[in-house]
């Protein structure tokens, strides 16, 4: 169990859990002061969106730095089929992600409701026909992915704490915080085109 948790397997796990926290204390710290539009305007999600990629491009960069001293540590499958269905599953992970993307553009993906915009109803087409959260499903998919691909226990075990925070995300911050959004929506919902940062 020592050699197991090894100091990069634990920067993993907090980079983890940090990324999520991250983006749940800033949507709800935008959505109950409203500094970041006040400061940048009603392009602000746009600039925060990228801000949210690069967050996890370096949980990424630490999940993968992990990995990377730990290939062949849980050998399960021959390398070929190793290589085949992790690549398959990182491949069709990054494409649920693209396809959630696509059904919910960018202000609906990246937290756009806690920034003033908000949808008029629920997306219930695309890859939400078949999950409720597609993008932590995506997400997910291509962790285990990387993990089959370099046949690494570390990679096993974020992939499982990916999911574990994702879903503990999803069930008890973010959909308690929509529910309030779109239960107050006079106070939710900013007149862009009548914006004026000053009466924000």
């Amino acid at each position: 169990m020592e050699k197991l948790f090894t100091t990069d397997l634990i920067i993993a796990f907090i980079a983890i859990v940090l990324h999520v926290v991250n983006y749940n204390a800033t949507a709800q710290f935008e959505y109950k002061t409203r500094t970041f539009t006040k400061i940048i305007g009603k392009q602000t999600i746009y600039y925060y969106a990228v801000y949210l990629v690069i967050s996890a491009l370096i949980r990424d960069h630490f999940i993968n730095a992990a990995i990377d001293k730990d290939q062949n540590s849980l050998v399960l499958f021959p390398q070929e089929v190793a290589k085949f269905f992790g690549n398959s599953c990182f491949i069709f992970g990054i494409l649920l992600n693209i396809w959630t993307l696509k059904a919910l553009g960018i202000k609906g993906m990246y937290n756009g409701d806690s920034f003033g915009h908000l949808m008029d109803a629920p997306v219930t087409t695309g890859p939400y026909v078949y999950f409720s959260d597609p993008q932590y499903v995506g997400t997910t998919i291509a962790a285990i992915g990387a993990a089959i691909r370099y046949q690494s226990m570390t990679g096993y075990l974020c992939s499982i704490l990916v999911g574990i925070v994702f879903y503990i995300s999803a069930t008890f911050v973010e959909t308690p915080h929509l529910n309030k959004i779109y239960s107050n929506r006079s106070y939710s919902k900013i007149n862009f085109k009548n914006f004026n940062k000053k009466n924000l």
